[in-house]
């Protein structure tokens, strides 16, 4: 929905103002999501958006301006009408992008996944080596021990609705998958990104690739960027991707028949964190009221289901 300024929020009324006031003509704005806006300046659209945590958006516009192909692959960074790259007002840090006329990619459809794995790949070798500004993060395999962890604190749920042999079944096979993948020399292969400086996009969704209206894919919302093993966007993706092919199985090896370490990659594939991922994120909503309990847990058993017997199959080929 485009609005005009005087139909804002107290908040964004008060942010347009004083862009106005600093020669930024805005005309119009769709409000996308809280410090997030699709806005219209002199006639031309661009992405505003504010960030709380300034070191989240210097690394962006470090690595931006360092990446030298960024506009093949992605939406990127502009300066202000003042030439400045960051403005800071009412709490946030706030940049502006490149807008990416297109639609969202749609991971049922063959050609839009395709084209995703083809833009993540070009994303990681366009970037490897580029020196810039890194925010460390933990390795994949303890950031998934902490959700099973916070899986674990819905028990009680479970319990009230009677499901407590379908949590204790999640539990036990999440840890069971979980364990080799953490096993894996992890601190040799993290050392060996940092030496390679390679770059991870870290939010790999369906949301973050835009098709364009010519074909092409470009990534959006690097506020997860950070140096370390690309293998970890390749799980992720596949994990994405998973619910469309567990039945293809084929199709779905043959898409990423060139990681570069497949066992360890299926090793992760093999856990599933995305499915916990989704509980969790599904039960927040009916914490907010936004939500029945009982129909999430439907859809979380009929996908758990269906990923069993992905991993049976996976881990005969692992034998």
């Amino acid at each position: 929905m485009t609005r005009n300024l005087k139909e804002g929020d107290s908040y964004t009324d008060r942010l347009f103002q004083w862009l106005r006031s600093r020669d930024m003509n805005i005309t119009k704005f769709v409000k996308i999501k809280p410090k997030v806006y699709n806005v219209w300046v002199d006639q031309k659209p661009f992405l505003l958006k504010g960030y709380r945590r300034s070191n989240i958006l210097n690394q962006q516009l470090s690595f931006f301006e360092n990446w030298k192909e960024a506009a093949k692959f992605a939406a990127t960074p502009v300066s202000f009408p003042d030439n400045a790259r960051s403005l800071s007002k009412l709490g946030c840090d706030w940049a502006l992008f490149t807008w990416i006329n297109g639609s969202h990619a749609n991971f049922d459809h063959r050609s839009d996944r395709k084209k995703a794995y083809h833009c993540l790949r070009q994303f990681h070798r366009s970037t490897k080596g580029l020196q810039a500004l890194s925010i460390p993060r933990d390795p994949l395999y303890l950031k998934w021990g902490r959700r099973l962890e916070q899986f674990k604190n819905t028990r009680e749920v479970f319990e009230y609705c009677e499901k407590k042999e379908f949590y204790d079944e999640v539990v036990t096979s999440m840890s069971r998958l979980l364990d080799p993948f953490a096993r894996y020399s992890w601190g040799v292969i993290e050392e060996e990104a940092w030496e390679e400086q390679q770059w991870l996009h870290g939010d790999v969704a369906h949301h973050n690739f835009i098709l364009e209206p010519a074909g092409s894919m470009k990534m959006i919302d690097f506020d997860l960027l950070h140096i370390g093993p690309k293998l970890y966007d390749e799980i992720q993706l596949a994990h994405r991707f998973l619910p469309y092919l567990e039945n293809d199985r084929s199709a779905f090896f043959q898409l990423f028949k060139h990681v570069e370490y497949p066992e360890i990659w299926l090793r992760g594939v093999l856990v599933p964190a995305d499915l916990v991922r989704e509980w969790l994120h599904g039960y927040n909503k009916f914490r907010m009221g936004e939500d029945l309990l009982t129909n999430h847990i439907e859809k979380f058993e009929i996908a758990w289901q269906s990923r069993k017997q992905f991993v049976r199959y996976a881990e005969f080929m692992l034998r």
